[in-house]
């Protein structure tokens, strides 16, 4: 047994949980209306009322209450914010209709360093069970984090290197969770302590589920209504075609560790913190042969194409070295400085059965460094460098990318003026992405890009703010567009990159009025984006017919044409993407230890190409909810109902989708003895057992979301 393995398992038979916390933390008695700080929109710390840009937090009894096997799940309810779902083991957030390359998802502001922006089967290498705090920008947020987040950024927390040191010698968490709809049993726990000016921590967690149960058929009315044309001949096809009530192949097991040490001394920190990562999860059913309707169904043909006739399934592996650290002074020119890297291993292996089919690596390293100046003019501000380096490679029967060495370097600039009622805010950034082909060819690529933002924040009174954030991004494309010849099961096409793509543009407006105090609190956002150079796959009307050692290209309507995989190249067009997000709580009691609130809340994104009007695919549909929650001392209780609408506003090839309603609630209960507390919470979802299909997903016709489910689970903090 190797020694992370050992270390993973001794660490695991200690117990249960998620992040050591005092016993008064996540009080259900907290008032609603504070705001919690925010870390991932500026390098000083600030409340979202103080930023120009949207900002959701979610964190403490909404992120205990929230839990799921993903990191997409977790933030698929918050406003502007769904997810890719393909199935339990693997989804990934979407910010207004981007994602992938277009949406930065890190973890402790470093780049979390796997393959998830490569296909929507590869899970992102982070569990949500010990994160502490999940951070979203809605919105442009190159200037701090790179091109690749014009969409936004997802930082996930866990606290794993301190800053300061903890209250007490020792502090923790132990957790345990079961959920009905796929029999989970998952448990962590983490510990923090201090011996003189040293903080330590550590963590571990495991997860294992079963297949997931669902309302009715796996497959869609629509899609069986015509598969029912054809006979199912092999034997994937057959039992995604016939799944019942529970979707084959789709059990999980996952599990982690990491042990942080920090010095903290009177003028800052250093750490370091060792994490490892490992899960193993099937892909739905069908999911490689099926994923391709997304791309060459229409409602009078249907393709019974298999990748495999065996089941696949996900082994991922990732080990990764933190290191973080800062320092404060009161003389020259510099207040601060902070420094941040990571370093990771990462690999997964699809396999077919038993057999590997294709490896996917990545190697690589984000590093940032943040230098806080003294107040200049009135100017308070931060300038600093980014670099980064991945190496990546897939090899086997779908390596449909070359192996490739992607470095980036980046200087940028924050700043902030307060005059009277109004803050500004601005910067700059200059950033070179450079990828190189390490398939013997010599073929590299070279990009130089210049991204700016401004903002206003006026504080219109005592309770209102108003931002209006105007930011130009730019962001090269990435070795997969580039580069990409082969087939791509995830997808279901076979891609074909462009080398002569060109930097995509982008000027994105935010509009965000908050309210943060009185009867009624919340924000209401206007937001629109319009992309120059838009990267995209188009349609070719083609098909790949797989000869064995290489691939025939037909015409799609081809009479001998009877499987293969639509392809699609690599396209680069203008696109604009535009909506209103609205997120409200109405206090109507709040009276000593009892308060009664109402939760409003609906988003709507709008997605099309602008020389042509058509709406760009998976697109997610409009969103509604409402919710009332009620506290009252240790008790907690509320409801909850959301509704999605039908998706009709399709691009070419794309199957519409049925709006749908799903109800939920849940109950807590804390107990407090001492330093010690103990929270009890239960949660019901899907109480109507409803059909509900992701249009932003591409199995949203082969796997529908998780039917009627009861989760409970219990937490102790010391």
């Amino acid at each position: 047994m190797s020694l992370s393995r050992f270390f993973l398992s001794s660490l695991l038979s200690i117990g249960t949980a998620v992040h050591p916390a005092h016993a008064d933390d996540g009080d259900a008695n907290e008032p609603l209306h504070l705001e919690p700080l925010v870390v991932s929109a500026s390098p000083y710390a600030r409340e979202p009322g103080e930023l120009a840009q949207p900002v959701s937090v979610l964190d403490g009894n909404r992120l205990a209450r929230q839990q799921a096997t993903s990191l997409g799940e977790l933030l698929a309810n918050e406003p502007g914010v769904s997810s890719t779902w393909f199935g339990p083991g693997a989804s990934r957030p979407i910010v207004r209709g981007l994602g992938g390359d277009r949406l930065k998802v890190i973890e402790n502001s470093v780049g979390t360093l796997d393959a998830s922006i490569t296909s929507p089967d590869h899970a992102v290498a982070l569990d949500p069970l010990l994160i502490e705090r999940v951070e979203v920008v809605r919105g442009p947020a190159a200037l701090l984090y790179g091109g690749n987040a014009v969409g936004g950024v997802v930082n996930v927390i866990t606290h794993r290197i301190h800053e300061t040191l903890p209250d007490h010698p020792l502090a923790g968490r132990f957790e345990v969770r079961t959920q009905s709809v796929n029999d989970e049993q998952s448990a962590g726990i983490v510990l923090d302590g201090a011996a003189g000016s040293f903080a330590w921590h550590l963590d571990g967690f495991r997860r294992k589920t079963h297949d997931l149960q669902i309302p009715s058929y796996a497959e869609s009315a629509r899609l069986r209504a015509t598969g029912e044309e054809h006979e199912h001949d092999d034997e994937e096809h057959e039992e995604a075609a016939e799944a019942y009530g529970t979707v084959p192949n789709t059990a999980l097991t996952a599990d982690g560790g990491a042990f942080g040490l920090s010095y903290i001394g009177e003028a800052g920190h250093v750490g370091l913190a060792w994490s490892g990562y490992n899960t193993f999860y099937g892909v739905p059913a069908g999911a490689h042969s099926h994923a391709a309707h997304e791309h060459e169904h229409d409602e009078e043909e249907h393709a019974d194409e298999t990748a495999h006739a065996d089941k696949v399934s996900i082994d991922l592996v990732q080990r990764r070295i933190d290191v973080q650290g800062a320092f404060a002074r009161d003389s020259g020119l510099l207040r601060g400085a902070r420094f941040k890297f990571g370093s990771a291993d990462y690999r997964h292996q699809e396999l077919e059965g038993a057999a590997v089919g294709t490896v996917f690596r990545n190697r690589g390293h984000d590093a940032r460094v943040e230098l806080l100046h003294q107040p200049l003019a009135g100017f308070t501000g931060a300038f600093g460098w980014q670099g980064g380096r991945s190496n990546f490679a897939a090899i086997g029967d779908e390596a449909f990318v070359p192996p490739s060495r992607t470095t980036n370097q980046a200087l940028f600039l924050f700043e902030e003026l307060a005059h009277g009622t109004l803050t500004w805010q601005f910067g700059g950034r200059a950033e070179t992405q450079r990828i190189t082909l390490r398939d013997g060819s010599g073929r590299s690529h070279r990009d130089h890009l210049l991204s700016a933002s401004g903002g206003v924040v006026w504080n219109a009174a005592e309770m209102w703010t108003l931002g209006l954030a105007l930011a130009r991004s730019e962001r090269a494309p990435n070795a997969q567009e580039h580069f990409a010849d082969g087939p791509h099961p995830g997808t279901g096409a076979y891609e074909i990159g462009d080398p002569n793509l060109g930097i995509e543009t982008s000027t994105a407006i935010d509009l965000t009025l908050r309210k943060r105090a009185g009867l009624i609190t919340g924000a209401l956002t206007l937001f629109t984006n319009q992309f120059d150079g838009f990267v995209f796959e188009q349609p070719t009307g083609l098909l790949a017919v797989d000869q064995e050692d290489h691939f025939d290209f037909v015409d799609a309507d081809h009479t001998a044409a009877e499987e293969g995989l639509a392809v699609y190249r690599f396209t680069q067009s203008n696109a604009r993407f535009q909506g209103v997000e609205a997120e409200l709580v109405v206090h109507l009691h709040n009276g000593g230890p009892d308060r009664l609130d109402l939760y409003l809340a609906a988003d709507t994104v709008r997605g099309k190409e602008t020389s042509t009007g058509r709406p760009l695919p998976r697109i997610t549909p409009n969103r509604t909810k409402v919710g009332l929650e009620w506290t009252s001392h240790a008790f907690t209780l509320g409801g909850e109902v959301q509704f999605v609408a039908a998706q009709n506003r399709l691009a070419a090839q794309e199957l519409p989708t049925d709006g749908y309603t799903l109800v939920s609630a849940h109950a807590g209960y804390r107990l407090v003895t001492g330093r010690t507390a103990w929270d009890f919470f239960l949660r019901g979802t899907n109480l109507g057992n409803t059909e509900a299909r992701v249009h932003t997903s591409f199995l949203k016709d082969i796997i529908p979301l998780p039917g009627r489910s009861v989760h409970a689970g219990v937490r102790m903090s010391f």
